[in-house]
């Protein structure tokens, strides 16, 4: 990649148990048609052979990559990590998992487009990189620390790198184990920190002094000046909602004046759409969206109005490196068990009491040193490898029984991830096409197609059933729903391949046709940055190659087939209650589900007995290597 712009031109790759340190070209992935992130990952595991090992073998590949947009100055501080993760279920499956904070900027300007990380140190070490110095160093002193004491160890020896870290899960191999860059920019499903863990790697310290190197720099400052006179390159009412707590008005109110200290973001982000809080004894940090403890209490009526208890969950969940979203589904999953079934125990949990279900009214919840005992014992078992729940929910229930199971089965749609985002037909097909609980990037069929007819028209799929007369009606909505699938998976896969932030590339984005678009929009930027003449077109069979590649390693690593791409039996037999209204307000209609599986893999040009991708449609995409590898495995659509 002689004068590249928009890449670096490097790709850093370390064996942990060599202790070898190389760099390869990016050229040798095909950047210029896999982009970054999720679709360079994708391109790297590929050519590993796609290892089929479990996830804490030394051979499963820690793969982060940022892309060409990463770097400059808006919504593109991102990051993809991708690696066989161990929260995935029945089966371990390569997936992927985004995050931002200044670890991918910090990484662009050392000089790398990605890292590839594999085999095991033999005692804790962690990856430190300064521009073209890098060094496997030692940290056993790190190793027990939380998060947070991490960073501020690294940083004080490394002033101004950025860490990425795992926190006692990693260590304890707990699936739930996040990774995480300063207090919120967390790589959190998947399980990934303890992938780290098993590789006794603490943490991945980058530091640059270099910059992002723009072919077209005056057509991207031009650009970004016409959002801003629109007023689409500021925080407005998109972002604002994210600062806060979705709870009560009460609480955000009371957060906001006694507690919010600033607003925060990712590096070099316009929008600032995280709230950064302290309240005193507990401890500082960032949230964002759904802070999930405050989302627990508002499902459950848990916790009350008790600011001080649901702040304490989500810093000590952050410290320990415990997927946050995750624990929502926990703390249902045997709220619910033990409120309305019986079936299980607090000693089944290993707890000693569950302050919530045994002081029901807000002045007998027992007081802070109570629910500090709780918050300590519940998370510090699920940290410590103590808990049934530190291997997630899905293997937590295999342990309690069938009838557990069967609760468990009403909460996880699909892939061991619990429920989240299924209001639609297309968001059901997407859930059960993928490896994931995919809505970290992909609340398109909300924000968009469902609140507009208008935006879903222009971009040709269904829409509109989120408003007026069609409210509650979507469920119902199958002709045509493929269409919309389908553009949801390109642009997701474009959004963690450019990168860009999912709150700044939906479709009703930059809405103003024919004149422009979000599709308009992201074309102009890489054919900016890279130099490369990124047609809308050219774009977006990117995104499409990105998803048929993700799709054959399904199918040669794992041996997906139709048959499997399919949602939990409940979601076909009974409504999903634990978080409306994010759910579907009726079952799936089996009898329209199957036939709309053909219209998809139909219009994906893939078998539509097998759901494979086909050789005409991979060589369609310049993937004729890949169709030569599906074919030589028998696994070829």
């Amino acid at each position: 990649m002689q004068d590249s712009y928009g890449w670096t031109g490097q790709i850093l790759w370390v064996d942990l148990s060599s202790r070898k340190i190389t760099k390869v070209p990016t050229s040798d992935f095909e950047p210029e048609k896999y982009i970054g992130g999720v679709g360079l990952n994708s391109k790297i595991f590929w050519e590993l052979g796609c290892p089929k090992v479990d996830a804490f073998h030394g051979d499963n590949p820690i793969i982060i990559s940022t892309g060409p947009l990463a770097g400059a100055s808006g919504p593109f501080t991102r990051a993809t990590i991708c690696s066989i993760a161990p929260q995935c279920y029945p089966d371990e499956l390569f997936t992927h998992s985004g995050f931002g904070g200044k670890f991918p900027a910090e990484l662009k300007y050392a000089g790398y487009d990605a890292i590839v990380i594999v085999g095991k140190a033999d005692a804790p070490v962690y990856l430190a990189i300064h521009d073209g110095d890098v060094e496997i160093k030692d940290a056993g002193d790190l190793w027990g620390l939380d998060t947070f004491e991490t960073q501020k160890a690294l940083t004080a020896r490394h002033p101004r790198a950025s860490a990425l870290v795992t926190g006692p899960a990693g260590e304890n191999l707990s699936r739930l184990a996040i990774i995480l860059n300063e207090t919120s920019g967390a790589a959190g499903q998947g399980g990934y920190g303890a992938v780290m863990g098993s590789k006794n790697l603490k943490a991945i310290l980058a530091q640059g002094t270099g910059s992002l190197k723009m072919a077209r720099p005056d057509d991207f400052m031009e650009l970004i000046r016409q959002r801003k006179e629109a007023g689409e390159w500021v925080a407005g009412a998109g972002q604002i909602w994210g600062r806060y707590p979705q709870k009560s008005e009460t609480v955000k109110a009371k957060m906001a004046e006694k507690y919010l200290k600033k607003f925060a973001g990712c590096y070099a982000c316009p929008y600032q759409c995280q709230g950064y809080y302290d309240i005193p004894g507990i401890g500082e940090g960032v949230q964002m969206c759904n802070d999930n403890w405050y989302q627990y209490s508002s499902g459950n009526d848990a916790m009350g109005e008790n600011i001080e208890g649901m702040w304490e969950g989500n810093i000590l969940s952050q410290k320990l490196g415990i997927n946050n979203f995750e624990l929502v589904g926990l703390m249902l999953f045997f709220y619910r068990t033990i409120k309305e079934t019986g079936i299980l125990t607090k000693e089944d949990f290993g707890l000693s009491a569950i302050p919530a279900l045994e002081r029901r009214k807000e002045a007998e919840f027992g007081g802070a040193e109570v629910h500090h005992a709780f918050l300590e014992e519940f998370l510090g078992g699920i940290a410590d490898g103590t808990s049934p729940l530190s291997q997630g929910g899905a293997r937590a229930a295999e342990q309690f029984g069938e009838r557990a199971l069967e609760l468990y089965r009403s909460i996880f749609p699909a892939w061991g991830h619990r429920s989240h985002h299924i209001r639609g037909v297309g968001e059901a097909l997407h859930w059960a096409t993928d490896t994931r609980d995919p809505f970290n990037s992909c609340h398109d069929y909300v924000s968009g197609f469902g609140i507009s007819k208008e935006i879903a028209d222009w971009f040709d799929v269904p829409g509109g059933y989120l408003a007026g007369e069609s409210e509650g009606k979507h469920q119902n909505v199958y002709e045509g729903v493929e269409r919309e699938t389908v553009w949801v998976q390109h642009q997701q896969s474009l959004r963690n391949a450019l990168p860009i932030c999912e709150f700044a590339s939906m479709p009703l984005m930059f809405f103003h046709p024919p004149e422009m678009d979000i599709r308009i929009f992201e074309s102009q930027l890489l054919s900016a940055v890279t130099g490369i003449d990124y047609s809308v077109d050219k774009l977006w069979e990117a995104g499409e190659r990105i998803y048929n590649l993700r799709r054959a390693i399904m199918v040669l690593r794992e041996d997906r087939h139709r048959d499997g791409d399919t949602l939990c039996p409940d979601m076909f037999k009974e409504v999903i209650k634990v978080q409306s209204p994010e759910t579907l307000s009726e079952p799936l209609d089996r009898a329209q589900w199957e036939p709309l599986k053909d219209r998809f893999y139909k219009l994906r040009g893939w078998n539509v007995d097998t759901g494979r991708p086909t050789r005409a449609k991979l060589e369609a995409l310049d993937m004729k290597d890949i169709a030569d590898k599906l074919a030589s495995a028998g696994r070829l659509g």
